[in-house]
């Protein structure tokens, strides 16, 4: 009798777990008929974008929060640096269509870190309305990028113009110290026993885009001779002659150079590369972007589960060598690969690197969160969204 209870008991048991084991295998393996829920990479963009203006946005003074929530030690908003970040954002934005009236909220932000009492005018690293803070002329040569960008998507003069405007600001920014280049900040130009010091290359590499775009649009011969000395003190004083990517600085004093590499300062010379082609027709140039893009990849790729990610860090640095593996893609299709493998972690990062907020891990692989709160951050994936979309053929 005993044993027949058992049996029974045991019967009932595996009923009861054959009919779970198929409630979860429902679950977790849905019918293959059912639709699959796409978004787009000009939705990702938006969204992201939203997301930014909900949770930075500073309805009180029209600027934006440093990190969300506001850190310890945050200033009253963000600093141009990351404001910049944001405008990149907001051309891929109205290239792909969108019209929103919000779109113009941070370029009507940018005005307000405008210095027009130090002369000549430029951009200070955070609103006048508080301080005057140092001027740096790596973000006025990526602001006057941005502009220039803002006139080749709306065709507003007005954003050319002040592209040009820029030019006399930059122009204080070379001397013959260290054979040449644009110093890294203005506050330190005459302070050589300061390590801030320095000609960087950064500002002069952003420096030589501007002025070579600047050529492009205005055909002055003064932006273009300009831009190839830039170019040719880049490649003679800060180009490792063993994989042909770029140190960060040379300090004045001294002539030290910091051998640090930043994928930004890649992005960056391949991009004047292509547009030194462009100009001149002279392969070398192209030839030379493809050098660059090539020892990119192989220095800064790494492998995570079997797939391939560029830095766990920087991610705005990032987005701008993909602006560079773009640029050589007009004109060389072996720069998919390139591309392609930035498509996927930025879709990955989609999936696999988002905080509770909804906001970017600082590593798109999703292993470290990083620096999730910045606004600089956020901004890079508007961008990097945005100009997949434009490359897809994603439009409004």
């Amino acid at each position: 009798m005993k044993n027949i209870q058992k049996l029974s008991l045991l019967l009932i048991s595996i009923l009861l777990f054959s009919c779970q084991e198929n409630e979860d295998n429902g679950l977790t393996h849905p019918d293959p008929t059912d639709p699959v829920v796409t978004i787009s990479y000009k939705e990702k963009a938006k969204q992201t974008f939203d997301l930014i203006q909900q949770n930075y946005k500073i309805n009180s003074s029209g600027l934006y929060l440093e990190n969300f929530p506001k850190q310890v030690g945050d200033r009253e908003s963000s600093y141009l640096w990351s404001l910049d970040g944001l405008l990149a954002g907001v051309n891929q934005l109205k290239a792909i269509g969108y019209k929103d009236q919000v779109l113009n909220d941070s370029y009507t932000a940018l005005e307000k870190y405008y210095d027009s009492q130090r002369l000549p005018g430029a951009y200070a690293a955070f609103p006048v309305q508080y301080s005057l803070d140092d001027r740096f002329y790596d973000d006025n040569a990526i602001i006057a990028l941005e502009l220039i960008e803002d006139f080749e998507i709306t065709k507003n003069q007005a954003s050319l113009d002040r592209a040009i405007k820029q030019v006399d600001f930059t122009k204080t920014g070379e001397d013959t110290k260290t054979g040449g280049g644009i110093y890294w900040v203005e506050q330190y130009r005459n302070k050589p026993e300061s390590d801030l010091c320095n000609k960087a290359v950064c500002a002069t590499a952003f420096t030589t885009t501007y002025l070579l775009k600047l050529y492009q649009h205005t055909k002055n011969e003064e932006y273009l001779l300009f831009a190839k000395r830039l170019y040719k003190w880049l490649n003679d004083n800060t180009k490792d002659p063993v994989d042909n990517l770029f140190w960060n600085d040379i300090r004045v004093r001294d002539n030290f150079v910091n051998k640090t590499k930043w994928t930004y300062n890649s992005g960056a010379m391949i991009t004047n590369n292509i547009l030194l082609y462009e100009i001149s027709k002279d392969v070398t140039y192209l030839n030379e972007a493809r050098a660059i893009a090539s020892s990119t990849y192989r220095v800064f790729t790494r492998t995570v589960d079997g797939k391939l990610f560029f830095p766990d860090h920087d991610s705005w640095f990032n987005v701008c060598l993909f602006r560079g593996y773009l640029d050589l893609l007009k004109h060389d299709p072996n720069a998919q690969n390139y591309v392609n493998t930035f498509i996927n972690n930025a879709d990955y990062a989609w999936e696999k690197a988002r905080n509770s907020s909804g906001l970017f891990y600082e590593d798109w692989s999703g292993i470290k969160q990083g620096r999730d709160k910045w606004l600089l951050q956020q901004a890079a994936l508007v961008e990097i969204y945005g100009r997949i979309a434009l490359l897809k053929g994603e439009k409004e």
